[in-house]
C-alpha cells in the first residue's frame, strides 16, 4: 500500500504535468485565434500550394525541424552523461517537454525546468548548469557569426556619412576579432567559474559551490563538440529561413541572405524578450534588416513585407509551436517529485 506522503508526490506531480499542457495549449490559442499573430500563414501555404514542389518543400522543413531539435537531444544526451546516462529517445522527450514550458516563460528559462524533472537518479539543479552549458554554446555560435556578418551588413547598409563609416567600420574590424576570442576563451575555460567561486563566495554558499563544481568536469574536447552541435543547428534553422524567404517570394538572394539572416538573429538574441511578445520581435527584427536590402536596391513592396513576416511566423510556427505540441505528451514523463 502507498504511504500518503507516496499519494501527495503524486498528486503533485499530475498537478503540475496538467498545468503545464493547459498552459501551452492556452498560450497558443491566444497567439494564433485572440491575437491573431498567424493570420497571414493560411495565404502562405495558399500561394505555396501554386508551386509544383509543395509536398518536397513541406517534408523538407518538417525534416529540418526534426534534425534541428534532434542535433540539440544528441547535445543535451552528451552533456548530460556526466550526471546521468540517458538514451537519444529520453534526450528527445526531455527537449521537446523543455520547448512546452519554455514557450511561456521570460526568455525561455523554462527550458532548463522542462528538460531537468526527467531525469530519475542526476541532481536537478546540477542538470539545469550542464543545460545553460549547452545554451550557452548556442548563444556564443549565433553571436560570433552573427558579429562577423555584421561587419558586411554595416559597410552595405549603414547610412552614415562616408569618413564616420570608415571609422566606424574600421573599430568594429579591431573590437570584433577580439570579443569573439574573449568569448570563446571563457566558454573553453569555464571551469574558471568554479574557481572564482570557490575563491570569493563566503561559507554558507558552500553548497552552491558544490553544485557549479559541474562546471569543471568538461574536457576541451567535449566543450568543443558541444560547439559543433550547436553550429550544425544554426546551419539548419538559417537554411529553414532561407526557405521561407524564397517561397513567400521575397526573391532574396543567397549572396545576401549569408549574411543578412545571421545578423536578425544576432539582434533577437541579445534583445531581452517575454515569451508573450517573441513572435512580434521576430517579424520586427526581420523586416527591419531586410527590409533595408530591398530598399538599397528598390526591390520592396507592401507585399515583400508581408512575405518577411509570414516567413518569420510559420517559422516561429514549425521550430516552436509544433515541438511545443509533441512535448506536450511527453510531459507525463516528467518527475517533478522524487522519492
Amino acid at each position: 500500500m502507498p504511504d500518503k506522503k507516496t499519494n501527495i508526490r503524486k498528486t503533485f506531480n499530475y498537478s503540475i504535468r496538467a498545468v503545464i499542457i493547459l498552459v501551452t495549449y492556452g498560450f497558443i490559442y491566444r497567439q494564433v485565434f485572440v491575437e491573431e499573430k498567424l493570420q497571414e500563414i493560411p495565404g502562405f501555404f495558399i500561394r505555396l500550394a501554386d508551386q509544383h514542389n509543395i509536398w518536397l518543400l513541406s517534408a523538407l522543413l518538417l525534416i529540418l525541424m526534426l534534425v534541428n531539435w534532434g542535433l540539440e537531444a544528441l547535445k543535451w544526451q552528451l552533456l548530460i552523461r556526466k550526471i546521468e546516462k540517458i538514451s537519444f529517445f529520453r534526450a528527445f522527450k526531455a527537449v521537446m517537454t523543455g520547448v512546452s514550458v519554455s514557450l511561456f516563460t521570460p526568455n525561455r528559462t523554462g527550458d532548463y525546468l522542462g528538460r531537468v524533472f526527467i531525469l530519475e537518479k542526476g541532481n536537478h539543479i546540477e542538470g539545469i548548469l550542464i543545460t545553460i552549458i549547452g545554451s550557452l554554446a548556442q548563444v556564443i555560435i549565433t553571436v560570433c557569426v552573427g558579429l562577423f556578418c555584421l561587419l558586411t551588413f554595416m559597410d552595405q547598409y549603414l547610412q552614415v556619412s562616408y569618413r564616420i563609416s570608415g571609422y566606424l567600420v574600421s573599430g568594429m574590424i579591431l573590437l570584433i576579432p577580439a570579443l569573439v576570442f574573449l568569448v570563446l576563451f571563457l566558454y573553453f575555460n569555464i571551469r574558471i567559474l568554479t574557481g572564482l567561486l570557490e575563491r570569493y563566495m563566503p561559507g554558507r554558499w558552500e553548497k552552491w559551490i558544490q553544485y557549479a563544481s559541474v562546471f569543471s568536469i568538461f574536457n576541451y574536447k567535449e566543450l568543443l563538440w558541444t560547439l559543433l552541435l550547436s553550429f550544425s543547428r544554426y546551419i539548419v534553422f538559417s537554411t529553414q529561413f532561407f526557405i521561407l524567404l524564397r517561397i513567400a517570394g521575397t526573391g532574396l538572394p543567397f549572396s545576401q541572405a549569408v549574411f543578412l539572416i545571421p545578423v536578425i538573429y544576432l539582434v533577437m538574441t541579445v534583445i531581452p524578450t517575454i515569451a508573450l511578445t517573441d513572435l512580434g520581435i521576430r517579424g520586427s527584427v526581420s523586416l527591419f534588416v531586410l527590409g533595408l536590402y530591398f530598399q538599397k536596391y528598390g526591390t520592396g513592396n507592401a507585399d515583400t513585407e508581408i512575405a518577411i513576416l509570414t516567413s518569420s511566423s510559420v517559422l516561429w510556427l514549425i521550430n516552436l509551436v509544433i515541438p511545443a505540441i509533441m512535448g506536450t505528451f511527453f510531459v507525463f514523463s516528467l518527475k517533478f517529485f522524487r522519492k
